[in-house]
């Protein structure tokens, strides 16, 4: 059986040896069981493919032009040869959205919002603003290699409500650092009076316009599996699914890449950079580590323990994210510290008294959608994992208060 590894990016392309950059963040890996998949498909070569290169961002002051926010009205200047494409959400709360600047099909900045007036005192919890952010308090949460296969530059600052979250992700990170502090240098606040209009979010991504964005211009991969609302019963989820066989780049399409783009379509959300077993807390040579989705704003999600590793703060959901940790001894649970595997993240799309439903990628081309038993204990729900690897447990479930407000 053929063993997947799939690792996180976002919004970029596997860098050629010279200058091309990668956008990408570390994802998953999964492997079905034979007791439980249908054969997977054999991978194929895949097709050669060509690349435009990537247009820099010059140093402050660059010429450009100005993109305000149709939703939230915040303003960036977005450098020439560059061109901003706002994600507000389908089904995302009035004070949460998403815009991404784009420059050719090699570099995304993506820029995440959400505004309240509790952000101060939220941003607060952070501690000490380590550095700024323009003419704001800010922090620094890059990614390295050690969290996965490409790093990020992370900025996360406070613009009056505004809590603000960017990235860049490139195997070459650094050398945009001063490129990148630019482009958010110019961030504002809306301006007194705004009036916001009915955001008008883009349909959902295909995916071959997913491989169009990262620089494939040509590709022998990446089918469709589902379209948005294809499944059957539960299985609705209102994205594309698409498969990676034969993929060439470490990003399109995995279990991760899935992920994002759901949150980021429905609810206007910030991705989470790192591996799929990073998204929950974690133990890593006998330290823990707070989940990467602790950058986003205290009660904007919620985590629940599935019930063998603790007590389930609350039932899983539809559109929460189900999240599977490979541990050292999974006896022992997820304090045993997490293995060389990236693990794997689905999206759960239903449940009801015994199961919940998912949707995923880089699991297989026959169970992108999977049911998975689901039993009531003393201490909560606690999840079956089917994918017949060793050290797999489910370590929990995140909710996010964008999708529907709090957990039940």
């Amino acid at each position: 059986m053929r063993i997947r590894a799939c690792w996180f990016a976002i919004w970029g392309v596997m860098a050629s040896a010279l200058a091309l950059t990668l956008l990408a963040l570390p994802a998953c890996a999964s492997k079905p069981s034979a007791a439980t998949s249908a054969a997977t498909p054999t991978a194929v070569a895949p097709t050669p493919v060509t690349r435009a290169t990537a247009t820099p961002v010059p140093a402050p002051p660059y010429a450009g032009t100005t993109y305000t926010d149709a939703k939230l009205g915040f303003r960036l200047l977005v450098p020439s040869g560059w061109r901003a494409v706002p994600q507000p959400g389908t089904r995302a709360a009035a004070s949460t959205t998403t815009v991404l600047l784009e420059s050719g099909q090699n570099a995304t900045i993506q820029v995440a919002v959400m505004r309240g007036p509790g952000m101060p005192a939220t941003f607060a919890q952070r501690g000490a603003p380590g550095l700024r952010v323009g003419a704001y308090p800010g922090f620094s949460a890059d990614t390295s290699l050690r969290e996965g296969k490409v790093p990020c530059l992370v900025r996360l600052f406070l613009a009056g409500q505004d809590y603000v979250i960017a990235d860049w992700c490139a195997m070459d990170d650094t050398a945009h650092t001063a490129q990148f502090g630019a482009v958010l240098a110019t961030y504002q606040p809306a301006a007194t009076g705004f009036t916001p209009a009915a955001p008008s979010a883009p349909p959902p991504q295909s995916c071959a316009q997913a491989q169009a964005t990262h620089g494939y211009n040509a590709a022998g991969w990446g089918r469709m599996l589902a379209p948005p609302n294809g499944g059957a019963g539960p299985y609705q989820l209102g994205a594309y699914v698409c498969s990676n066989t034969g993929s060439p780049d470490r990003y399109l399409f995995q279990c991760t890449e899935l992920i994002n783009r759901v949150i980021r379509e429905l609810w206007g959300l910030y991705h989470v950079p790192g591996s799929a077993a990073r998204y929950f807390d974690y133990y890593q040579d006998g330290t823990r580590h707070p989940g990467n989705i602790r950058d986003l704003p205290a009660g904007s999600y919620q985590y629940s323990d599935d019930a063998s590793q603790g007590t389930s703060a609350f039932k899983p959901r539809i559109g929460d994210l189900l999240v599977f940790q490979d541990v050292t001894a999974p006896r022992v649970g997820w304090t045993s510290g997490l293995t060389t595997s990236p693990g794997h993240i689905a999206i759960i799309t239903g449940v009801d008294a015994g199961n919940v439903y998912v949707a995923q990628e880089n699991y297989s081309d026959s169970q992108y959608f999977m049911a998975l038993p689901m039993a009531t204990t003393a201490h909560g729900y606690a999840i079956t994992d089917r994918s017949g690897i060793p050290n797999r447990i489910v370590r929990g479930w995140i909710h996010f208060t964008a999708n529907g407000g709090p957990a039940d």
